[in-house]
């Protein structure tokens, strides 16, 4: 069994601030996406396991981590799709992921709305340098403080939204766009969202 806590490293831009910093220093456990583990390494960490395609890899890389390479050539699904279904098939229950923005927008994109999209039963948090994304289900108490920017993000326009302790406070909204649900505030050190059905994302900045 693979104990926690642990981290989900992307190949995008390796934190630099002290919260995600925190969070990979204190891991027992990292899973790198493919060319990941080379920022890891510049920074005086290891993998437990590296994941993908291994397109961003050098030869010498490979020998000295092949006991750890898990080698996934299809190219149906991202290297973090791959690192979050491995992470399934060990039973393992949250993660959270680092490096999934920056570089490429698309790419940015994709790491973030896997979140919201991507069926999985693991607990699934993804901090940037700026704050951090988390999935929402039914009723969600968040710890928070006065002045935090929030938004909201639903890609199901069905969805009724109600919350407490925001500044725009809503009653049974629906999203119908992307960008509705955004540059909210909390007004409290908690604030509550609840949905009607399925799920939201939620971004909080850090200050």
């Amino acid at each position: 069994m693979i104990k926690g806590p642990i981290v989900i490293l992307a190949n995008g831009n390796y934190p630099t601030h002290p919260i995600p910093l925190q969070k990979i220093n204190e891991a027992e456990y990292i899973i790198c996406c493919d060319g990941a583990v080379n920022q890891l390494i510049d920074n005086g960490l290891e993998p437990n396991i590296i994941i993908g395609d291994l397109d961003s890899i050098d030869q010498t890389m490979k020998s000295n981590y092949a006991d750890q390479i898990i080698c996934l050539p299809e190219q149906d699904e991202n290297d973090l799709i791959k690192a979050i279904r491995w992470a399934e098939s060990k039973e393992i229950k949250e993660v959270a992921i680092l490096g999934a923005t920056g570089k490429r927008e698309d790419h940015t994109l994709s790491n973030i709305f896997i979140l919201l999209q991507f069926p999985t039963s693991l607990k699934c948090t993804l901090i940037t340098d700026n704050g951090n994304f988390s999935i929402t289900e039914g009723t969600a108490k968040f710890q928070s403080f006065n002045g935090q920017q929030i938004s909201i993000f639903s890609v199901d326009p069905e969805i009724k939204i109600t919350s407490t302790n925001l500044k725009y406070n809503l009653n049974l909204s629906k999203y119908i766009n992307l960008y509705c649900g955004s540059l909210n505030e909390s007004l409290t050190e908690t604030f509550t969202l609840s949905v009607s059905h399925g799920k939201i994302l939620v971004y909080q900045v850090f200050a």
